[in-house]
């Protein structure tokens, strides 16, 4: 009985459905979509300089709209860039119909957006562009400088003709947060291979004075307080730490020396700068270590040495080791010198001279004698060792080692020498007059494919008399063979008294 009445009633629905529907065609008004025309004045490729103004007032056409209204639309600008992951995101650059800002957009080439959404339909038109951003303070000489007293750094800024342009002040021209207090003490940079720590810094660039040391943005130059060397460090940190020395092992590894303590630091292995490594566990003891690291930075398996200045010896880390040890002394046929020298430590450097060694120069606490030591410090073979009899050598204030022939230069006042430890003989290289040298170093590159001046000296200058922040000169030389006369080749002015030097690599 229920399939009689119900048959029926379906037959009858679908039939008036049917006959409404045929009734209806050609009877609905139809509206043409308010669509986007035409975009002029936002070029295919937009040109920026990060730090300076962008402005953008692109013209716009709807087509229902002649007079575009531009209550009636909502707008963004967007690209495409790096996550700090491997990857790629889409950020936001700006919601305002036309860009007029700083460009804070890290320098590079970006896939760029247009949007506009039309509120009333809800429907979105994009117009794709280049964005292209350069930096003007990209790469180049950065100087931590003594100015009036104070710390300061300046910087010899690489432009687009491949010369240098200096910046005075580079924190506060880039409007950095960063305050520097105290004296300057050290900069250095490497590549840290990681993105790590709140601000994701995979490059840094390291400010110190004595009364911090901290990282800055390495594109941006901006600080926060998370860049600190503080928040690099595990366990108790001494009270007015500073890093007198950070040098890259290799990688994302790397040293530091601070207070009179050696640390290390292993990012991949999530090896935090802690407890201090300058302990030897068969004597359990600490020591307290000389400023600096003899260590080659491309090789991870070269042991690093330090000098042990408590009991006067030279000393080795080994790969990740959390303490130092000792270094036996070669068989007696081969000995030059006992590598526990009972002398103090005056300078220290590995160069990649005759396949790599460590250079140092000692000197007899007892009198004025001063000695050349080098070695390996893969298998411990000693090379040479003898009492370095160069002019006025007791009177040295800075030293260097060339990298390439192994000459010891050093300086006094306003001159510099170079002693030839074969022949051992002096030669005075230099004489600035009235400037004294205030930096000296043979510089040593992180990426030598593409960088290729670890033979320049590099001579830091000032007018004395002087002390108005201006007074700071550079020179570069190039070292020839056969003691031939150094060679001018750079020479810039205008900026503080150099006390530590580095180059951000690109």
């Amino acid at each position: 009985m229920t399939l009689k009445i119900y048959r029926p009633f379906l037959f009858i629905s679908f039939f008036l459905a049917l006959f409404s529907c045929k009734k209806d065609i050609g009877n609905y008004d139809y509206t043409e979509l308010n669509a986007l025309g035409e975009i002029t004045g936002l070029p295919a490729e937009v040109s920026a300089v990060y730090g300076k103004n962008l402005k953008i007032t692109p013209a716009v056409k709807f087509t229902q709209d002649p007079n575009f209204d531009e209550s009636k639309y909502s707008f963004e600008w967007t690209y495409i860039g790096p996550n700090g992951l491997g990857g790629s995101k889409l950020f936001s650059l700006a919601k305002t119909r036309n860009i007029d800002m700083v460009m804070q957009v890290v320098a590079g080439n970006y896939t760029a957006y247009y949007n506009i959404t039309d509120n009333a339909s809800g429907v979105k038109y994009s117009t794709k562009f280049t964005l292209k951003v350069v930096n003007e303070i990209n790469e180049g000489w950065i100087m931590m400088n003594e100015a009036n007293g104070k710390a300061r750094v300046d910087m010899l800024s690489l432009n687009t003709n491949n010369s240098f342009d200096l910046i005075i002040d580079l924190l506060a021209t880039t409007g950095s947060e960063l305050k520097l207090e105290g004296m300057p003490v050290m900069t250095y940079t490497y590549n840290t291979g990681l993105l790590v720590g709140p601000d994701a810094i995979s490059y840094g660039i390291y400010l110190g004075t004595d009364q911090g040391t901290t990282k800055v943005d390495p594109n941006s130059f901006k600080w926060t307080k998370t860049m600190g060397l503080s928040y690099e460090m595990y366990g108790d940190i001494p009270v007015g730490f500073y890093a007198d020395v950070i040098r890259q092992k290799s990688g994302s590894s790397s040293y530091m020396i601070g207070k009179g303590n050696a640390y290390y630091y292993e990012r991949v292995l999530g090896i935090y700068y802690s407890t201090p490594i300058n302990y030897i566990n068969e004597e359990q003891k600490i020591f307290e270590v000389a400023p600096f690291i003899g260590s080659n930075h491309v090789s991870i398996t070269t042991p690093v040495i330090f000098y042990d200045k408590t009991n006067r010896r030279f000393v080795r880390h080994s790969g990740s080791a959390a303490t130092s040890t000792t270094i036996p002394d070669p068989d007696v046929t081969q000995k030059l010198f006992s590598y526990s020298t009972g002398m103090d430590l005056l300078y220290m450097r590995w160069v990649p001279f005759n396949g790599g060694e460590v250079f140092s120069i000692l000197k007899d606490p007892s009198n004025s004698k001063r000695y050349l030591a080098r070695f390996n410090p893969t298998n411990n073979a000693q090379s040479y060792y003898s009492e370095v009899i160069a002019t006025d050598f007791s009177n040295a204030e800075y030293y260097a080692i060339n990298p390439e022939f192994g000459y010891i230069f050093y300086t006094i006042g306003s001159k510099i020498y170079q002693y030839d430890m074969v022949y051992k003989t002096t030669k005075l290289m230099a004489d600035f007059g009235s400037k004294k040298i205030c930096y000296f170093n043979f510089y040593e590159f992180k990426n030598t494919t593409k960088y290729t001046g670890s033979n320049k000296l590099m001579v830091g200058l000032y007018e004395t008399g002087v002390s108005n922040g201006t007074e700071g000169s550079l020179n570069i030389y190039t070292v020839p063979s056969l003691n031939g006369d150094i060679i001018l080749d750079k020479s810039y002015s205008g900026f503080g008294r150099i006390k530590s030097l580095t180059y951000r690599e690109r």
